[in-house]
């Protein structure tokens, strides 16, 4: 009974911010079991605060914002503070001091906001912080042309594809500092091939796939299709009543590889643009017809090739000799 010694109280290695006083009462007993003696514990967490308790931004890359962390039981905090995740596919977290800086590394492209909470600690004690980049345009506008409702931005990647779909996010008209107007073009696709889009800027590209498609389906294969939910590629008779419906000028008088042309379709006052991407050679992928063109598939066969809408700075038409293994934009239309 007179020997002296020691015992060891594991506390809780992680706590939140909104947790209380946790409090503990320890007997020691005797060889004999009698209660020898009592020691109380108890453990408080850090209580953070978080100003601003969460961040939004556009869907720009660079964009920077700061949460400035603070206590209301442990003074200012000068060092010990930590953020994880570090990095995300479309931001950074660092700490420098008390503040916890996020930026915004890729433009949001994709059909809805991205959203992501950071774990900060301080002493043990975690607070989550929530951060959000919207998007700068709306993927989801349509406009109305013939009862058909025809969305504003060419199809980028397929919703088929990892992460699922993304759009062109600016229109043609917008993109007044790049005479190449690259954020307007979205991407190229072969004809009933939708898990796999192709850039409209890299004059060749890899992995090119110049085998002809079967023709034993006379349209589109809805299973391939790489329009988001609730939209589809459109059909020939979609595009001739969206010409029948609507005029056409020019949006600018170069039509050349170094300042991209574009179409306006007008309907009163609702109006399409069609950037002339251009497209890709089906035998080698090659990039071709860059700025002085657009080819837009519609979901429709005729005979073994594919009917698409065809535009130069002199005409808009339909054609029905679309090869399918040649890359074309998309435009997607409300289902």
């Amino acid at each position: 009974l007179s020997t002296a010694g020691t015992f060891k109280v594991a506390f809780k290695q992680k706590l939140t911010f909104n947790e209380e006083t946790s409090n503990a009462t320890i007997t020691l007993k005797g060889r004999d079991g009698v209660n020898r003696a009592t020691a109380s514990v108890s453990q408080t967490p850090v209580k953070l605060t978080l100003n601003p308790a969460s961040l939004t931004f556009n869907g720009q890359p660079n964009q920077t914002g700061t949460s400035t962390v603070g206590t209301t039981n442990d003074g200012v905090i000068s060092s010990g503070l930590s953020v994880s995740p570090a990095n995300i596919s479309w931001a950074t977290a660092s700490v420098s001091g008390n503040k916890v800086v996020i930026k915004t590394t890729t433009e949001n492209d994709g059909w809805i906001a991205k959203s992501q909470s950071f774990e900060i600690t301080y002493k043990g004690t975690t607070i989550q912080l929530s951060v959000t980049q919207n998007l700068d345009f709306n993927p989801k506008q349509t406009v109305n042309i013939g009862g058909i409702e025809w969305m504003k931005y060419n199809l980028a990647k397929s919703k088929l594809e990892s992460g699922g779909p993304t759009f062109a996010t600016k229109l043609p008209s917008e993109c007044v500092d790049d005479p190449i107007r690259t954020k307007s073009h979205g991407k190229f696709y072969q004809w009933d091939v939708g898990n796999k889009s192709w850039s409209s800027t890299d004059i060749t590209v890899s992995g090119w796939n110049s085998t002809n498609p079967p023709t034993t389906n006379d349209t589109w294969v809805e299973d391939n299709d790489p329009c988001p939910d609730g939209y589809r590629i459109p059909t020939r008779d979609e595009f001739e009543t969206l010409l029948s419906s609507s005029t056409h000028t020019n949006g600018n008088s170069d039509w050349s590889a170094s300042n991209y042309g574009y179409v306006i379709l007008k309907s009163g006052n609702l109006t399409l643009e069609f950037p002339a991407v251009g497209f890709r050679n089906g035998l080698s992928g090659s990039l071709g017809g860059n700025g002085t063109g657009g080819r837009y598939w519609s979901s429709t066969q005729i005979e073994e090739y594919g009917s698409l809408l065809y535009f130069s700075n002199s005409m808009v038409i339909l054609s029905d000799t679309g090869s399918k293994i040649t890359g074309y934009s998309v435009r997607c239309v409300k289902k």
